[in-house]
């Protein structure tokens, strides 16, 4: 398998997320850029959860998902052995959680490089070989198989759905949105592609085009304990060169941008803070429920 599913869940949203968010040099007249980027990191992972809730969903969701594929297999008198669990987020921890560098926003990540992404295609390989991403049954069974699965939407135990109202808020996009289309961002913006071609060499027509475009292969990607191979070791160069090239032209944009949004993000909790409120209680009941599941 070469490419993972399309996921329709929160792994929709988090799979653009990044290392923690910080960013580069200010100037002494400007805000702390620093303490902004971390409270929107921290506004991010309020919404999309932490490691620890994350990982909860998705076991729920497993038991959900296979166990039901499981109950429904038998209903009909076929076989079925469950996917094995191994958890997309084994490799990840909260620094690795946050707003995202890959979002194509002026505020990504300027420090991150990439590391998400990489994150991303470590994690799909180790449930690849672990076969957590390939139910498997007789042929004459399969046709059943996919009936069953459709209960579910056809979607794996880690493309879960996140609690009511997640999804609403996730992209953040009446907060960023309006900072980005500011003149003095667009202006500070502007210069950006030639900036990527003068000093890098890269040509950007399409900044999230640019940001996804395939640098490195999943298949190549070492195994827990093994040295990284040299055609994996090329990959993380290339993500490594076009994020550092990412960053050094964005710089100006983004402190630009993350001097406005200083201002702006605890207003926006405010507005926001029953949707906020009912979404912590919904991730704490998701850490809730998966520790009765072992106890």
């Amino acid at each position: 398998m070469n490419r993972v599913k399309k996921v329709t869940g929160l792994l929709a949203v988090v799979l653009l997320a990044a290392t923690q968010v910080s960013c580069g040099a200010q100037t002494e007249a400007a805000p702390d850029l620093v303490a902004t980027a971390a409270r929107l990191d921290k506004l991010a992972i309020d919404i999309t959860g932490d490691i620890e809730e994350i990982k909860a969903a998705e076991l729920l969701n497993y038991h959900r998902v296979e166990g039901g594929i499981a109950a429904c297999m038998q209903e009909t008198g076929r076989a079925y052995k469950p996917v094995p669990y191994v958890s997309f987020y084994d490799v990840f921890t909260d620094a690795d959680l946050g707003y995202g560098d890959s979002r194509a926003t002026v505020v990504d990540s300027l420090t991150s490089h990439g590391r998400r992404i990489v994150l991303n295609e470590l994690a799909i390989a180790r449930l690849t070989r672990a076969g957590a991403l390939n139910r498997t049954v007789a042929d004459a069974d399969m046709p059943a198989l996919q009936t069953c699965a459709a209960r579910f939407q056809s979607r794996d135990y880690h493309d879960f759905d996140p609690p009511v109202g997640v999804m609403e808020l996730a992209d953040l996009a009446d907060l960023v949105e309006p900072v980005q289309r500011d003149p003095a961002v667009v202006s500070a913006m502007a210069g950006y592609p030639t900036c990527m071609k003068q000093q890098y060499g890269f040509t950007v027509t399409d900044r999230d085009e640019f940001l996804s475009s395939p640098r490195i292969n999943r298949d190549h990607a070492p195994r827990p304990g093994e040295r990284a191979g040299l055609k994996w070791r090329k990959g993380l160069n290339a993500i490594d060169k076009a994020f550092k090239a990412d960053t050094d032209c964005r710089r100006p944009a983004y402190e630009t941008a993350m001097t406005l949004l200083a201002d702006r993000i605890g207003p926006w909790r405010d507005r926001n803070r029953d949707k906020l409120f009912a979404i912590r209680a919904g991730w704490r009941k998701a850490v809730a429920d998966a520790k009765r599941l072992s106890s």
